[in-house]
């Protein structure tokens, strides 16, 4: 929460001016003016609450929140910088580096007596960690702040910040109608299953980071015949994924929720495959939003977002009273849906957008053949529990690939590029001198 107050857009803002080419060094110095009076007022809202915070908490902790949350936020700022730049495959090791920082020196330090303020220290060290490495790769220099560079950024963000906060709202509202209307038993199913649901994004939301700063620059350069060949590929990857991984969830919800997490998140079984089916239209919604925003179109993106939650509120409240927790569920699948077929109309209008038709056609089939094979197999090997779980996952993935491998189409267009893709990785290491 303290995160979106702290930043209302302006790291999203600076990537796109930068990967535009707008004057980089006037528009890096005016957005860390910006994000210093964001995170001031964020810093000045958690310090008044103090009091409250530290009572909730259970300790003094505030001020570690307040070091952290400004640390944190400059380390997003230089790493979207970065990205603006055309280089957001140098922006993972940082990433990573981040989390493996935290982690170690986090627990090293829990080790050691330090206790949570440990685990505080490790998130501060590691936001440290990020925001010296992402500054130092900045090739932009820091130049000196601009008015009119102040609202070209102003601009951009007013609608980015609207538009990259959808999914956290959804979950919040869901949450909140949930807890006022039915159990806290219901409230942890539900956010259980939201978050085995979030993993499906993975490759979405890459594609989306990717597809921003370059979809912003092909715009700028008015390159619109190559945004129109890339979205195609984008949403067919990104579907590729998510489909299967909605049929793996279909066949075997009951036995994740519940060699995973435990008997009583059961409850949540249903609402686990209607969030799975509310995340394959995500997917699709990432590249869909993430083109919109590189255009130059985020104001359409935000208008998108609105509609959608006031669809959510709604359907939120009719129907978890009428239906339970499930109604959550559908009530936010549904936005969804609307949401990305705003989106995709919204594009359509900007640019020629060929959506892959067949490409998702043979991936429900792949997919399909896929679930049969599972429940197949869950119904005939003598195994239960984890070991019956692993084996499933396992045969559901290999059948996949093997049936998408025969289609000429996937094998071409996705198996092979992602194969290289891979193999490119490994590759440096396996050529590296000893």
């Amino acid at each position: 929460m303290t995160s979106i107050v702290a930043d209302v857009g302006v790291r999203g803002a600076l990537e796109k001016r930068l990967s535009e080419g707008q004057q980089p060094n006037t528009m890096l110095a005016t957005a860390i003016g910006l994000k210093l009076v964001t995170v001031s007022g964020a810093a000045t809202l958690i310090l008044v609450a103090r009091p409250y915070l530290n009572q909730y908490l259970g300790g003094e902790f505030a001020a570690y929140l307040v070091i952290a949350l400004v640390i944190q936020e400059f380390a997003d700022l230089f790493i979207q910088a970065v990205r603006g730049e055309l280089r957001v495959g140098q922006t993972a090791i940082i990433e990573f580096a981040r989390e493996v920082v935290w982690v170690v020196s986090g627990l090293l330090l829990v080790s050691a007596g330090y206790g949570v303020v440990g685990l505080v220290y490790g998130l501060i060290l590691g936001s440290t960690t990020a925001a010296c490495w992402a500054f130092l790769k900045l090739e932009t220099n820091v130049g000196w702040p601009a008015e009119v560079s102040a609202w070209s950024l102003y601009d951009y963000a007013k609608y980015y910040f609207l538009s990259s906060v959808s999914g956290q709202v959804y979950q919040w509202m869901d949450v909140a109608i949930i807890g006022l209307f039915l159990t806290y038993a219901d409230v942890g199913a539900y956010e259980v299953a939201w978050e085995v649901t979030l993993l499906v994004l993975l490759v979405s939301k890459t594609l989306s980071i990717t597809l921003f700063p370059q979809m912003s620059q092909w715009s700028a350069e008015a390159a619109v015949s190559r945004i129109e060949a890339v979205v195609p590929h984008a949403l067919g990857v990104a579907l590729f994924l998510s489909i299967p991984a909605f049929v793996g969830v279909f066949v075997l919800n009951y036995e994740v929720l519940r060699v995973v997490f435990g008997s009583e998140y059961t409850i949540a079984a249903g609402v686990l495959v209607v969030l799975m089916a509310e995340k394959v239209f995500q997917s699709a919604n990432d590249v869909l939003g993430s083109t919109l925003r590189g255009i130059d179109r985020v104001d359409l993106v935000a208008r998108a977002v609105v509609v959608t939650i006031a669809i959510n509120l709604v359907l939120n409240v009719v129907l978890v009273l009428t239906v339970g927790l499930l109604g959550a569920a559908i009530a936010t699948t549904t936005a969804a849906i609307v949401q990305t077929l705003l989106n995709g109309r919204y594009l359509s209008q900007n640019i020629t957008l060929r959506v892959p038709y067949r490409l998702i056609a043979w991936s429900i089939v792949s997919a399909t053949g896929m679930g049969l094979i599972v429940s197949w197999t869950r119904a005939t090997l003598p195994l239960e529990g984890f070991a019956l779980l692993t084996t499933c996952i396992g045969v559901g993935v290999a059948s996949y690939l093997l049936i998408s491998g025969i289609v000429p189409s996937l094998r071409q267009q996705v198996i092979v590029p992602g194969a290289r893709m891979l193999v490119s990785f490994v590759r440096p290491v396996e050529s590296s001198p000893k």
